[in-house]
């Protein structure tokens, strides 16, 4: 999810160079989080010790301290005094912390961005002098939780060794598959991911695979791991369970929510590696726990995501839309906006069925190094026919430092880096049945047999892994595993599989493609 950006600004170079997260992640005493009061700033000079160290150990100290992905501390008055031209602009640019979704489109958990007064104080303190001022006033120095931070899990499995990363080269993809035993009877409930070295962890999805799909995808490769594109294989575990990034919560699923492991399936760990500047390694942890209450429901996917993407060269305000109508009643728990290097802007709103709107997720400096999955602090309720409205908007100017084509070229939409995506993916908990009375959603438009010719033509080239000419459910399920399940794909295949073979052909391939676009886009 991460690349470079070319011709940075100094502030974004401060971000992509070194991936200082200001986090809202708060420090511990005796296990109990306590974040330091921030008071009102007061007329007069602000001191450090008063006015700017409770900012500070409250959103950046968590990242900036020894053995965290930043590379420098900002734990004392000496750190960042000697660091004020640098931080007033990152923060002023809102480059840190990186948090990218605006106020006043939805309430999120963890939530990182620094208000307007917060900013102001920071500038007014550096353009008074940058003062350290009393000690007196000074709060304790942070301290932080040690072990882990739900508890002691239930289970923890680990990396069976450490994997070697280069001192230098590109940003990495790398899949680790960890075999992983549930207990039988146990669901799970809350996932806590600990990398082993910070410093090159930029961040971490955690997938499942069938045994022995991720077998063979380590046999082709040197037995130990594999490389992946930025799409992570296999099914996502669902909500936040499936993500890490610095400064991201670990949080259980809702209440009467939980997850059963697929049988015969492997954890699949992905995990975005940065090179430091040293030879480096890393060996991550996850533990897991468990409940024994049969979940009443689980998270499901919605997809809002338009893929007739052509970006002229040049085109510095290329937009398109993409909508879906929910046939059901649904609790919205949270979302994950995707885009490539030349996002500019992605926004949704909702429409309900007697009119009136709500803010979904709006972002309006779109950066592909610092893409997040928001997590709603209270789940949003939206009615059956709420229709969710999805925009985005892409810059393939030469004025685009992240553009990766100089001069600019045309773009379509792929998987590539350098290709463009425009999705927004939300995790919803149903909570009715569809209406029974009322107007019947309009129906999808069909897709052209143009279209589906080359969708099919598309789905073929990315999924035939064995060339063929098949599709069979496990190759379907590594690539568009985080949309389906398992057993959801199974009876699209026994749907369409009209010669019995198991597999899908490009003619049974084509009828399952129009399906599952009818489906998810009623």
């Amino acid at each position: 999810m991460m690349m470079r950006n070319h011709r940075p600004t100094q502030a974004a170079l401060l971000s992509l160079a070194s991936l200082l997260f200001f986090s809202s992640e708060s420090w511990a005493e005796e296990g109990a989080n306590k974040a330091v009061p921030e008071p009102a700033p007061q007329k007069g000079a602000l001191t450090f010790n008063k006015d700017i160290a409770p900012l500070v150990f409250n959103h950046c100290s968590s990242c900036h301290r020894p053995g965290e992905v930043a590379p420098f501390s900002l734990l004392n008055y000496r750190d960042v005094s000697k660091r004020t031209k640098l931080l007033r602009s990152a923060i002023e640019e809102r480059v840190m912390p990186p948090w990218k979704a605006e106020p006043g489109f939805g309430h999120f958990a963890d939530e990182r961005r620094l208000t307007d007064e917060q900013i102001a104080t920071f500038a007014r303190w550096v353009e008074e002098g940058a003062t350290e001022g009393d000690a007196a006033d000074l709060p304790p120095e942070p301290k932080f939780v040690a072990g882990w931070k739900l508890g002691e899990p239930d289970l923890v499995v680990k990396m069976a060794e450490p994997h070697a990363l280069a001192a230098e080269g590109p940003d990495l993809y790398r899949c680790f598959v960890i075999p992983l035993k549930v207990p039988a009877g146990q669901y799970l409930k809350a996932v806590e991911f600990r990398p082993g070295n910070r410093r090159i962890v930029h961040h971490a999805v955690l997938t499942t695979l069938p045994t022995r799909v991720a077998q063979a995808k380590l046999a082709e490769s040197d037995g130990k791991s594999f490389g992946s594109g930025l799409a992570p294989p296999g099914q996502l575990l669902p909500g936040q369970l499936a993500f890490w990034t610095p400064g991201m919560e670990p949080r259980p699923l809702p209440d009467g929510l939980a997850a059963e492991f697929p049988k015969d399936s492997d954890l699949v760990l992905q995990l975005h590696l940065h090179p430091s500047g040293k030879p480096e390694t890393e060996q991550s942890s996850i533990g897991f726990h468990f409940t024994d209450q049969k979940p009443r429901g689980r998270l499901k996917l919605v997809l809002v995501n338009n893929n007739q993407i052509d970006i002229p060269p040049g085109d510095a305000k290329y937009e398109i839309k993409a909508s879906r109508t929910l046939p059901n009643a649904v609790d919205l728990y949270g979302v994950f906006p995707h885009m490539h290097l030349l996002g500019r802007t992605v926004k949704m709103t909702a429409t309900l069925p007697d009119g009136t709107t709500k803010p979904i997720i709006s972002i309006a400096d779109w950066d592909f190094n610092w893409q997040n999955y928001y997590q709603y602090q209270t789940p949003l309720s939206l009615p059956a026919g709420t229709k969710l409205e999805g925009t985005w908007t892409f810059d393939n100017s030469a004025d685009n430092s992240a553009n990766p084509s100089h001069p600019p070229a045309r773009v379509t939409y792929g998987e590539q880096t350098t290709n463009e995506m425009a999705i927004l993916i939300l995790d919803v908990i149903p909570t009715g049945p569809a209406p029974k009375q009322g107007a019947t959603p309009t129906p999808a438009k069909a897709p052209s047999p143009e279209e589906v010719s080359k969708r099919t033509a598309e789905a073929m080239r990315l999924m035939d892994k064995d060339g063929d000419g098949k599709l069979s459910i496990d190759e379907v399920m590594t690539v568009i595993g985080a949309l389906e399940t398992r057993a959801e794909m199974e009876k699209r295949f026994a749907e369409f599989d009209r010669d019995g073979d198991k597999k899908l052909n490009p003619a049974e391939l084509a009828e399952t493609l129009k399906s599952f676009r009818s489906r998810r886009n009623p």
